[in-house]
């Protein structure tokens, strides 16, 4: 396939609709995830509209990013569940005018979109982590299941992320094993090594993502008073977790070497990811792990949970660059200290998210060819 073959007719571009919880300026990984593809299947020329929600609006607003028309509903203030009964019915009605609609996040109630496939062909990327980050999400979570076998019953693709997800996707629906690609996530390449670093600053370790207990943070801070003491350790993102973790810091000592950054714009994020000597990521569970491929992709090395995810993007993309861990904090200390002893800069080959939209491009073709040659009564190829 080339780079402008989207596999439409010809002299009409593929129209795609994107359905996600979140989009960028939001923050997170699926926000990441469907923003940077959205803007590089429209670069390859794909007709792409993407249909999300956000907290904190009273009513639907429309918006342009990078040549992608960004449909935004209120979404209710649950941290549990993304809960929009707009953007439902928004996406239920997307078959309309779309050639594919592209379904993000199992964990999410715009998921019931995936109901349009009785009518237009549907890709379902769920972003699996097999359960919620709490206890009341991992409750909930259970009782969603049924909902969560339909989902997959009614894509006609699914796309994971990681082989990891795709092994845990297909053991808990089992039906989905002749349905499912691995697509995994792309980083901005050119954008990160382009950054420049911050200049004059100390020795950096950095955290970059959620501020929840299942991605291990305190577990960070706790093997900080080990780590060399011109180190400082610089955290960006926000959740529930922060006014806990400002206060373990204090206990621990660390006050004055722990920067709390919140969330930052895409260009001060990739200043410090080429800023960072190291960045440490003890996640319980993660579906890829695109912090820690974006950080390598930076130069700075990496210190990792022992997980499936981090597993094995070590063994595709991160190889030296990486260092599995138990998350005991003398452990992680020492594991921190060694790579940032380390002065020369990582060096690895990462997917950039052009070549993603390429093959997602690809997915798309094959589900659309699917539903002619069902509609014409021939086997699926």
């Amino acid at each position: 396939m080339s780079r402008t073959d989207t596999g439409a007719d010809p002299g009409q571009p593929m129209r795609v609709v994107i359905v996600t919880p979140g989009y960028l300026p939001d923050q997170g990984g699926v926000e990441t995830h469907t923003t940077r593809l959205a803007t590089e299947l429209a670069a390859l020329g794909v007709n792409v509209r993407v249909l999300t929600a956000r907290r904190g609006i009273r009513r639907p607003r429309t918006e342009q990013r990078d040549r992608v028309l960004v449909q935004v509903f209120p979404a209710w203030r649950s941290t549990v569940l993304s809960i929009s009964p707009r953007l439902l019915w928004a996406a239920l009605r997307a078959y309309r005018d779309a050639d594919v609609v592209h379904v993000h996040s199992y964990h999410a109630a715009c998921g019931f979109a995936a109901l349009t496939g009785l009518v237009a062909p549907v890709v379902l990327t769920p972003h699996y982590h097999g359960g919620g980050h709490s206890r009341l999400a991992v409750a909930l979570h259970r009782g969603y299941r049924f909902v969560g076998r339909a989902l997959f019953r009614c894509a006609d693709a699914v796309v994971c992320v990681s082989r990891s997800e795709r092994d845990a996707v297909v053991a808990d629906f089992p039906s989905t094993a002749g349905r499912t690609h691995v697509v995994p996530n792309g980083v901005d390449t050119r954008a990160i090594r382009a950054a420049e670093p911050y200049a004059g600053e100390p020795p950096t370790v950095l955290s970059l993502g959620r501020l929840e207990p299942y991605k291990g943070v305190a577990g960070l801070l706790r093997a900080g008073p080990a780590l060399p003491p011109d180190t400082q350790l610089v955290v960006i993102g926000e959740g529930s977790q922060r006014e806990e973790l400002e206060k373990l810091a204090v206990e621990l000592g660390m006050a004055d070497r722990v920067r709390f950054l919140g969330v930052v714009g895409s260009d001060e994020l990739n200043r410090w990811l080429r800023t960072a000597g190291v960045l440490v990521s003890l996640s319980e569970h993660e579906a890829f792990g695109m912090a820690p491929v974006e950080a390598a992709c930076a130069g700075a090395r990496v210190v990792l949970s022992d997980i499936p995810a981090h597993r094995e993007i070590v063994a595709d993309y991160l190889g030296d660059a990486a260092r599995l861990v138990a998350p005991e904090p003398d452990v992680v200390a020492s594991a921190v200290a060694g790579q940032l002893a380390l002065t020369a800069r990582a060096e690895v080959e990462v997917p950039d998210w052009r070549w993603i939209a390429g093959r997602t491009v690809e997915v798309y073709r094959a589900v659309r060819a699917g539903q002619a040659s069902h509609n014409r009564g021939e086997p699926s190829p």
